[in-house]
C-alpha cells in the first residue's frame, strides 16, 4: 500500500509521510492487439518497398493464414485496413489482392470472408446511393465511386471467384446505366455516364492475375459487344465549360465517357499487349494453379467462391432524385454532374518531338488520371501522404513505363534523340497535371482551393529540384494562353502562382516576360500585363518584407511595385474635388493615413473630435454629439466644399475606416457599433441614395488605396450593416473613367464582385435582381466597346495573332488592340457569370433570351450570349 521506506525517511508517527508518486503497473497489451499494431502499418505500406515486397507478401500472408478466424479483433482490424487501402490508395489494390489470393490458397475460409466483406460493402454503397440522410465528409468521394473501387478489387480476385457471378455484376451495372441513359434520349444522364465509365474502367483488372482464362476472355468479349451495341453515347458540347476561347484553344477537349470503351478494347487487343506492359506480373508469388486455369467448362474449383446473394441495385424511381449527381454526395461522383472533359498542361511536342504525359486516349492514361484523382480526393485529410503517394505511383506498375524520376527535360531530349523507343513519360507531369485539372475544374472545384494550392506546395517542397521545373512549364503554359483562357481561370491561375511564389522566396525568371511589358505595359486591358500587375500586388500583400518581392523583379517590372488602386496624383485629385478654393497639398495625402485630420486643414481639430466620438463606448456615445459635430462642419466650413453632403458622407466613412484600421475584426466592431448613428445622419442629408452609397464606397476604397483588397472587404461589412447595398458595390466596381474599368482587370475588384454575388441573400429568395444588374452592366460595357471599335453589326471582333516578332509602331493600333482585349474580357466575364451562377441565371433565362436581341445590336456577340444563356440549362 505504501512506498518502501528509504534510509532517512521519517515514520508516519513522526509527522512525515513519503509522498513519492505511486506508479500503476503497466497494463499488458493483449497479443492480438500488439500483432495488429505491428502488422496493419505493414499492410498499409505494402508495395512501397520493391526490395522487400516478396518478403512482405510471404510474412503477411502467413500471419493472416494463421491468425484469421481466431480473434474477432484481428478479423475486424484486417478487413478495415484492407477496405481503407482499397478506397483511399487504389494503386495498392493489386498488392492487397495478391495477398488475398495467397491467403485463400491455404485458408479458403479467410479468402471467402474477405470476398464476402467486400461484396457486402458493394451492396451497402449501392443502398447508400439513394439515402437522403447520407453523411458526407470532406474526403467522401461518393457511393458510386466506392462501387467502382470495390468492383475493381473484386475483379482482381477473379482467379478465386466464379466467373459468371463476377460478370453478372458487370452486366447488372451496365444494364442499369443503359436504363438510366434511355430515360430521356435527348438528354445526358450524369449517373448513367458515371456508372458506364466506372464499370468499363475495371474490365482490364479482371485479367490482372487471370490472363490465360479462356472462359473469362469469352465472357468479357461478349459483354463488350453487348455494351457497344446497347449504350448510346450522348456527346454534348457545352461552351460554358470550355477552359479556352473555342477558336484559339490549345487542344480539343474530349469527354471521358467518349473514350473509355475504346481504351479498354485496345488494352485487351493483341493478346493484352498493353496490359502486359502496364500491370506487374508476380508469377513466382501466385499459387501454382492461378493464371494456369483454362477450365473452359466453368466448373468451380474448391477454392473458388461465389457471392451469397445477387447484387440488388436501386430502382429507377429510387435514384431519380439523385441521378443528376448534384446532391453533394461525394467529390468524385459530383464531377459527373456536368460532362467530364480531359485537361492538359503538358502538351505533346511542347518540349520536343515526344509526349511527357500518357495520352488520355489510352487505358493507361485514363487509369492514371483516375487513380490520382481518387488518391487526392479520398485522402484530403492527410495532405502530406497524398503528396508522397501521387509521385510514387510508378512503384505499383511495370518498370519502364516512366522516365527516370525527376529527369530534366534537356536530358530527356538527349535520351530520346539517342533512342526514340525510350520512355519519355514523366510521372511528375502526370501527377501535377491531374491535380491542376481538379484545381481548374469547371464549373466548380471538388475541394477548397486552399487544399490544392497547399498540396502542390507540399509536393514541391518534398522534391524541389524535380518538381520546380514542372511547375515552371505549367506557369509558362498558362501565361502563354492568358489571352484566350477562361476569365475565371485567370483568377485561379493568379492565386496558385502567387501562393507558389510566396512559398519559394518569390523566385521566378520575370525576364521571360520583359518583352510583353515593353510592348503592352501601358495598355490597361492586356491580359498578360493585368496578370503581371495583379501578381506583383498580390505578392506585396502576402509578405511583410516587400524587399523580397522587389529583389525578385528585373528593372522592367519594378514600375509595377506600387500597390495603389489609383495613382497618388489621382488620389490627390479625388480629395481636391471636395473643395472650392482650398488647395490639397500632395504631401498630406499619405499611405494608410486619414487625410482629413492633417494639420494643414482648417477643420483638422473637428475631425479629431469626430474620431474621438467614434472611440467612445456605450452610453458615452450620444447621437446628439454626432449631430452637433456635423452641424459645426456646416456652419464653420460649409462654403469650403463643392458638395457638403458628399463631404459629410466621405469624412464620416473615412473616420470610421481610420478608427478600425488595425484589423478587419476591429473595423467590423466599429461599423456595427456605429451603424445606427451613421444611418441616422445619412438619412438627414439631401442627397440621392444611390449617390450617397457610391460616395461611401469610394471613400472606403480611397482610404484603403494602398490595399484595395482590405478596402473591398470593409465595404462588405458596411453592406452587412445595411449602410450600403450589393448593387451599389457593383455600381462602383464597374464605374468607368477615362476608359479604365477596374471591374474587368483588377483582381481585388473581381473578387469583390464574385464574393458579393455568392453571398447575395437574394439567391435564397429566388429574386436574382443583382445577377441581372451585373449582366446588364457588362452588356453596356460590351456595346460601348464595340461602338468605339467601329465594327459593323455582323463583323467578328478578333484580336490579331501576336508573336515575339510582332511590332506595333502605330499608337492607334495599340488603342484598338486594348479595346479588343476590353471587349473579350467583358464577354468572358459574362461567360464566367452564367456558368458560376447558372442556377440564378436560369431564373432569368427567358428574360435574357428575349431581351438580348434589343440589348446587343452586334450579332456575333448577341448569338454567343444567347447560346450561353441557353446552356445554363445543361449545367
Amino acid at each position: 500500500m505504501f512506498a518502501r521506506k528509504r534510509r532517512g525517511d521519517f515514520d508516519d508517527d513522526d509527522g512525515y509521510r513519503d509522498f513519492r508518486p505511486r506508479m500503476q503497473k503497466r497494463q499488458r497489451v493483449p497479443p492480438v492487439v500488439q500483432l495488429c499494431k505491428e502488422m496493419m502499418p505493414d499492410i498499409r505500406t505494402i508495395g512501397e518497398s520493391i526490395k522487400s515486397f516478396d518478403e512482405d507478401i510471404q510474412f503477411l500472408s502467413e500471419a493472416i493464414i494463421n491468425e484469421y478466424g481466431h480473434e474477432e479483433y484481428f478479423n475486424t482490424a484486417l478487413l478495415n485496413t484492407f477496405n481503407s487501402i482499397v478506397m483511399e490508395q487504389p494503386q495498392k489494390q493489386p498488392a492487397i489482392a495478391l495477398l488475398t489470393l495467397v491467403v485463400n490458397n491455404k485458408n479458403p475460409i479467410a479468402g471467402k470472408s474477405i470476398v464476402n466483406f467486400f461484396y457486402n460493402e458493394l451492396q451497402k454503397w449501392c443502398n447508400e446511393s439513394y439515402n437522403e440522410n447520407f453523411n458526407v465528409t470532406s474526403n467522401e468521394t461518393g457511393p458510386w465511386n466506392r462501387v467502382k473501387l470495390i468492383l475493381r478489387f473484386l475483379s482482381l480476385m477473379s482467379p478465386i471467384l466464379i466467373i459468371d457471378d463476377l460478370i453478372n455484376i458487370y452486366k447488372s451495372l451496365i444494364d442499369f446505366s443503359i436504363e438510366l441513359n434511355n430515360i430521356d434520349p435527348s438528354k445526358r444522364n450524369p449517373l448513367s455516364e458515371a456508372i458506364y465509365t466506372n464499370t468499363l474502367m475495371n474490365i482490364p483488372y479482371l485479367f490482372y492475375f487471370n490472363r490465360s482464362n479462356e472462359l473469362l476472355k469469352n465472357k468479357v468479349e461478349e459483354f463488350i459487344i453487348m455494351v457497344e451495341s446497347s449504350y448510346n453515347l450522348k456527346i454534348i458540347k457545352i461552351d460554358l465549360l470550355n477552359e479556352y476561347t473555342k477558336s484559339f484553344a490549345p487542344y480539343e477537349p474530349i469527354e471521358l465517357v467518349q473514350i473509355v470503351l475504346n481504351n479498354v478494347k485496345k488494352s485487351l487487343s493483341n493478346d493484352m499487349e498493353q496490359l502486359n506492359q502496364l500491370f506487374i506480373n508476380w508469377p513466382h508469388l501466385l499459387p501454382e494453379k492461378i493464371d494456369n486455369n483454362d477450365d473452359s467448362d466453368g466448373n468451380a474449383d474448391t477454392n473458388e467462391h461465389g457471392f451469397n446473394d445477387p447484387l440488388i441495385l436501386p430502382t429507377i424511381e429510387q435514384v431519380t432524385p439523385f441521378m443528376g449527381l448534384d446532391r453533394g454526395f461525394g467529390s468524385v461522383d459530383g464531377m459527373w454532374k456536368t460532362p467530364r472533359y480531359d485537361f492538359h498542361v503538358y502538351l505533346p511536342n511542347s518540349v520536343g518531338e515526344f509526349e511527357t504525359v500518357l495520352p488520355i486516349t489510352t487505358f493507361a492514361g485514363q487509369l492514371f488520371n483516375d487513380i490520382i484523382i481518387d488518391i487526392v480526393q479520398s485522402m484530403e485529410f492527410n495532405r502530406k501522404e497524398v503528396a508522397r503517394q501521387v509521385v510514387t505511383l510508378d512503384l505499383f506498375f511495370k518498370n519502364g513505363i516512366f522516365a527516370e524520376p525527376g529527369i530534366p527535360i534537356a536530358q530527356l531530349v538527349d535520351k530520346f534523340e539517342e533512342d526514340p523507343l525510350t520512355s519519355t513519360y514523366k510521372l511528375e507531369d502526370i501527377a501535377i497535371e491531374t491535380i491542376l485539372s481538379l484545381m481548374f475544374k469547371l464549373p466548380t472545384v471538388s475541394q477548397p482551393f486552399a487544399y490544392f494550392y497547399t498540396l502542390l506546395v507540399e509536393i514541391c517542397q518534398n522534391s524541389p529540384k524535380a518538381i520546380a521545373p514542372v511547375f515552371g512549364r505549367a506557369f509558362r503554359f498558362f501565361y502563354n494562353n492568358l489571352d484566350n483562357i477562361d476569365f475565371e481561370l485567370r483568377s485561379r491561375y493568379l492565386d496558385w502562382f502567387s501562393i507558389q511564389m510566396s512559398n519559394f522566396s518569390f523566385s521566378w525568371k520575370w525576364n521571360e516576360w520583359e518583352n510583353d511589358s515593353i510592348k503592352f505595359g501601358k495598355l490597361f486591358y492586356s491580359p498578360k500585363m493585368s496578370f503581371a500587375k495583379n501578381l506583383i500586388r498580390k505578392e506585396l500583400r502576402l509578405t511583410s518584407n516587400t524587399l523580397d518581392v522587389e529583389e525578385s523583379l528585373p528593372e522592367e517590372f519594378k514600375q509595377y511595385l506600387d500597390s495603389s488602386y489609383i495613382s497618388h496624383d489621382e488620389l490627390v485629385q479625388y480629395y481636391q474635388s471636395f473643395f472650392n478654393d482650398f488647395k490639397v497639398e500632395p504631401s498630406d495625402v499619405k499611405k494608410h493615413d486619414l487625410y482629413f485630420k492633417q494639420d494643414s486643414l482648417p477643420f483638422a481639430e473637428l475631425t479629431r473630435r469626430l474620431i474621438d466620438f467614434m472611440h467612445k463606448n456605450g452610453e458615452e456615445k450620444k447621437i446628439e454629439e454626432l449631430e452637433s459635430i456635423v452641424e459645426e462642419f456646416k456652419e464653420n466650413y460649409g462654403t469650403m466644399f463643392t458638395n457638403f453632403d458628399k463631404f459629410i458622407v466621405t469624412i464620416i466613412v473615412q473616420c470610421l475606416a481610420h478608427s478600425g484600421s488595425r484589423s478587419l475584426s476591429h473595423a467590423n466592431k466599429y461599423i456595427n457599433d456605429l451603424a445606427d448613428d451613421i444611418k441616422h445622419i445619412f438619412n438627414k442629408l439631401e442627397i440621392e441614395d444611390d449617390i450617397k452609397q457610391f460616395t461611401a464606397i469610394e471613400a472606403i476604397v480611397r482610404f484603403w488605396n494602398s490595399n484595395s483588397q482590405t478596402g473591398f472587404l470593409i465595404t462588405d461589412a458596411f453592406k452587412y450593416a445595411e449602410i450600403i447595398s450589393s448593387k451599389s458595390i457593383f455600381e462602383f466596381c464597374f464605374f468607368e473613367k477615362d476608359n479604365r474599368n477596374y471591374g474587368l482587370v483588377d483582381s481585388t475588384v473581381i473578387e469583390a464582385i464574385f464574393r458579393n454575388l455568392s453571398q447575395d441573400p437574394l439567391i435564397t429568395t429566388g429574386n436574382p435582381a443583382n445577377f441581372e444588374f451585373v449582366f446588364e452592366k457588362l452588356c453596356v460595357i460590351i456595346n460601348d466597346t464595340i461602338n468605339k471599335l467601329g465594327v459593323n453589326a455582323i463583323e467578328n471582333v478578333v484580336a490579331p495573332i501576336i508573336t515575339e516578332d510582332t511590332i506595333f509602331n502605330d499608337e492607334q493600333e495599340l488603342v484598338k488592340l486594348d479595346l479588343i482585349w476590353k471587349y473579350q474580357t467583358a464577354v468572358g466575364f459574362c461567360k464566367s457569370l452564367l456558368r458560376k451562377y447558372s442556377d440564378e441565371y436560369r431564373l432569368l433565362n427567358e428574360k435574357l433570351s428575349t431581351g438580348l436581341p434589343a440589348a446587343i445590336p452586334h450579332e456575333p456577340t448577341r448569338d454567343v450570349l444567347i447560346s450561353w444563356v441557353s446552356e445554363t440549362n445543361e449545367i
